[in-house]
């Protein structure tokens, strides 16, 4: 579902646009009341936090973990499992946030267990 509102957001996400996060889903790295910038990119990379649109129409800032296809996997810091595949077209931008290298390599070894988990189910 596309809404005209997110459209417009998409067309002005080149300039950086100010959201403010809401909830604990990102704790320690975001806590509940922080604001951030919000870009487009033209490539992101596994521990970006993206803000995309789930498939019940709200924005969500979580960890990207991986590509699967056209989409991308993500998943909260504090949450217990992974989000459905994020279409492309679904994503706002990335976070202007610091991403550590523990951050990287935490989303690229959760990412491999999902991907072993599917291999040999």
């Amino acid at each position: 579902m596309n809404t005209p509102l997110f459209h417009a957001l998409r067309e002005m996400s080149a300039d950086p646009i100010s959201f403010r996060i809401r909830g604990a889903c990102m704790t320690p790295a975001l806590a509940d009341g922080t604001e951030v910038s919000v870009r487009a990119r033209r490539f992101y990379f596994p521990g970006d936090v993206l803000v995309f649109r789930t498939l019940a129409g709200d924005l969500a800032a979580h960890r990207m973990l991986g590509w699967r296809r056209a989409a991308v996997m993500t998943k909260g810091d504090g949450c217990e499992v992974h989000d459905p595949p994020v279409a492309r077209h679904a994503i706002l931008g990335a976070a202007d946030v610091p991403v550590l290298v523990r951050d990287r390599v935490n989303a690229l070894r959760q990412y491999a267990r999902i991907v072993l988990r599917r291999l040999v189910s």
